[in-house]
């Protein structure tokens, strides 16, 4: 296949740069999706806390519930919060009936509604 040393040079000359570039363009993608997968945790957190923040409006907790829908990888726990979570407050009969929706959407039933 190859003739002579130059030959190796020069097929070594093209393939090791391109080598090094696949091997940095995948490990910026590795590293990429694992801060994506960082920063959506933090945005679920984020909901979370503004379900259990006490000085958050009702309104604002239903938004929060109803975005807590795009998070399936957290369904359990978010099931948990619908059947778990105490409401308090003059409406509350609103951010009740968003927590039956978003267990719903996850195939859940609020039975052990307090």
């Amino acid at each position: 296949m190859f003739a002579s040393w130059q030959e190796w040079i020069a097929w070594a000359g093209l393939v090791l740069p391109l080598a090094t570039l696949a091997w940095a363009a995948l490990f910026f993608v590795i590293t990429w999706r694992g801060e994506l997968r960082h920063k959506r945790y933090e945005k679920f957190f984020a909901l979370m806390d503004r379900v259990g923040d006490s000085n958050s409006s009702i309104l604002g907790k239903m938004a929060a519930v109803y975005e807590m829908r795009e998070y399936d990888e957290y369904k359990e726990v978010i099931v948990r919060l619908c059947q778990n979570v105490e409401i308090k407050g003059d409406a509350k009969h609103l951010l009740d009936r968003e927590l039956d929706l978003t267990a719903q959407h996850f195939g859940a039933s609020r039975s052990s509604k307090k």
